[in-house]
């Protein structure tokens, strides 16, 4: 007898990887769009094809068991594939040609890169973008580690040999509830504010290092009285009255618009900060990260010299 073949369900594997995230067969079907006995019975024979348990069913939902957590992990590879498949399909289908990967921190996302990016986009239609945020740090660490080949950061973090191009820059401000004792000012120092208390980033993030650096430098502590990760998570905690905080002044006038917080100028040298874009060299860039490298450069010059 002729050994019978087994084709995947691409419906019940979606269900099973729903299930292992959300926790619950319930909230599976919900995603995968199934009735509740239908999304049971799949999964329930799915282990019964393969003669192993994939979940202990408890009485709040499901969990995954330690036997086929790494079936799962091919499972989810194998979704992961599919959705670059479909993604590439549709990509030949609307013309694009080439892929740009960025590494960026929060601020580059926040100030630089939505006009920088809107530009490139425009003179190159068939490259499609995508922008992953990280710490500078482990953008650093990724493009020394070939990870990644390109990354737009602070330029005073260390680049550990990359090439380091400047391409922009900002101002760091104070950020204050409208009713702390320095926001009727319209410009601060620094040791001005170290009496109060301070909403910070995590800990070993760019800012706080800078922040704690700057304060060390005074011979004074920060104190930080919440730590958060985000720009907007700063301002909301400021507007709540947790205390006062430091980010970039785009963002910041941004984030003014719909909180109740004051922008207090920073009278510091510090306080104005570089961009840059870092890579490992012109010759393991791609044609189109050198073009992006190109225009972001060819910016920043008509920026840093304007003609008269």
């Amino acid at each position: 007898m002729a050994k019978q073949h087994w084709s995947l369900d691409f419906t019940t594997i979606e269900t099973i990887v729903a299930a292992a995230e959300e926790g619950s067969i319930s909230r599976a079907a919900k995603r995968t769009h199934l009735a509740l006995a239908a999304a049971s019975r799949r999964i329930s024979e799915f282990e019964q094809r393969i003669g192993m348990k994939i979940f202990d069913r408890q009485a709040r939902g499901v969990r995954v068991t330690k036997a086929a957590e790494p079936l799962l992990n091919h499972i989810q590879a194998l979704l992961a594939g599919l959705g670059r498949l479909s993604g590439a399909v549709e990509d030949i289908r609307q013309g694009v040609t080439e892929h740009l990967r960025l590494l960026a921190n929060s601020s580059v996302i926040a100030e630089l890169l939505p006009e920088l990016l809107s530009e490139f986009v425009a003179a190159h239609p068939h490259v499609r973008v995508e922008v992953e945020e990280l710490s500078s740090s482990d953008i650093v660490r990724s493009v020394v580690e070939r990870r990644a080949s390109i990354g737009v950061l602070w330029a005073d973090v260390g680049t550990r040999g990359l090439v380091a191009t400047p391409v922009g820059e900002d101002e760091l401000l104070i950020v204050a509830p409208r009713e702390h004792p320095l926001a009727g000012r319209r410009s601060v120092r620094f040791v001005e504010t170290l009496a109060f208390d301070y909403v910070m980033f995590e800990t070993g993030s760019p800012m706080y290092l800078w922040l704690t650096r700057e304060a060390g430098k005074l011979s004074a502590v920060l104190r930080g009285r919440i730590q958060v990760r985000g720009l907007d998570a700063v301002c909301r905690m400021v507007e709540a009255g947790l205390g006062i905080g430091v980010i970039p002044r785009r963002a910041a006038e941004v984030f003014s618009k719909s909180m109740r917080i004051r922008l207090i100028s920073l009278r510091e040298p510090w306080a104005r900060r570089q961009f840059c874009i870092v890579y490992r060299g012109q010759a393991q860039l791609a044609p189109v990260e050198r073009q992006f490298l190109f225009l972001a450069e060819r910016r920043w010059s008509h920026c840093a010299h304007p003609k008269r």
